[in-house]
């Protein structure tokens, strides 16, 4: 008899991408919120170390990335050319909504307002780390990817994906609506 416990401790390689893809988003946010935290309190932190209100700022930061991400949705982890615009699109909208969230878990109202101006004026300020954010958002995009490709082939039939099938929509329309 197999052991339920072993069963589920056993995941597939989208689902290790998925929660690959949700740990980095949770590292570098929590990473963002403490460059915000240090730029706020002009790195007195190094002489008296972080107090509880600071580590929190830095687990909402790490909460707010990981819930934009999955409310997201399919915004990232699309194949194709369209993939990749809506891709970007989803790295911008994932980096604005962690902002967001992350700041209003923070401080209510007032995170709420400066948590995506301090990402932008971090990001801004620090070139070579807007690229390293940039590489993260997509890493995460390739990870889902690999997500999205076991899932579309346990969820979409295999005639679906072939070319000119007889179900494609533009198969069907031949140009009429466009």
């Amino acid at each position: 008899m197999r052991s339920r416990s072993r069963d589920m401790t056993r995941r597939s390689e989208g689902e290790r991408a998925r929660a690959l893809a949700y740990v980095i988003i949770a590292l570098f946010g929590a990473g963002m919120a403490f460059l915000a935290v240090t730029q706020l309190n002009d790195r007195a932190f190094f002489d008296r170390g972080l107090t509880w209100y600071e580590g929190y700022i830095i687990l909402c930061g790490a909460l707010g990335g990981m819930a934009a991400l999955f409310l997201s949705g399919d915004r990232m982890g699309q194949q194709g050319p369209g993939g990749t615009l809506r891709g970007i699109a989803g790295g911008i909208w994932v980096s604005f909504v962690g902002a967001v969230i992350g700041g209003s878990l923070a401080l209510p109202l007032y995170g709420t307002m400066f948590g995506p101006f301090t990402l932008a004026v971090t990001l801004a300020g620090a070139p070579l780390l807007m690229m390293i954010w940039i590489s993260n958002l997509v890493a995460v995009h390739l990870l889902l990817r690999i997500w999205q490709r076991e899932r579309d082939s346990i969820f979409v039939p295999a005639r679906m994906t072939q070319p000119n099938n007889p179900d494609d929509l533009a198969a069907r329309y031949r140009g009429r609506f466009g």
